[in-house]
């Protein structure tokens, strides 16, 4: 191989290097503040995400409570829920900022910001309360508190 063959593999080599740690860096950073969010903020977050990846089956099998459930068939939650998602195309979380107890019950509130770009290119910024009561262990969103 030519000098200028090797030095051009030595190059492109370094680039991929940079390029990879640098996204393995970003990962770390965002995984590194998830961890660091109280376990009601997790779950605010990983609703968020489910909807930004249409993920609704997620959403009613994990993060909703039994009494919502009771009130909600399966079916018929991920069939609205999925309706709701086809205008959005991308959710951003912003911020979220765990409030703690609430003065009646044992709910739980986390103040979410974030923005939601809709498939019409129409992007909205929202702050949202949400409401969780814990079960089993993991926190789980009051529907019926925190959208109706």
């Amino acid at each position: 191989m030519s000098k200028a063959t090797v030095i051009l593999l030595a190059v492109i080599i370094v680039l991929i290097a940079v390029f990879s740690w640098g996204c393995s860096f970003a990962n770390i950073k965002i995984n590194a503040a998830y961890i660091l969010k109280t376990d009601p903020e997790k779950s605010v977050i990983d609703f968020l995400k489910s909807l930004n990846t249409k993920s609704p089956v997620y959403v009613y099998d994990n993060l909703l409570s039994v009494k919502d459930k009771d009130n909600i068939s399966k079916e018929k939650f991920i069939e609205e829920l999925s309706l709701i998602l086809t205008d959005i195309d991308e959710v951003e979380i912003l911020k979220t900022t765990y409030l703690g107890y609430e003065d009646k019950g044992n709910l739980v509130k986390v103040v979410v910001e974030f923005k939601v770009k809709y498939k019409n290119s129409e992007i909205n910024k929202y702050k949202k309360y949400i409401y969780l009561v814990e079960e089993n262990q993991k926190w789980k969103i009051v529907f019926e508190k925190t959208f109706i």
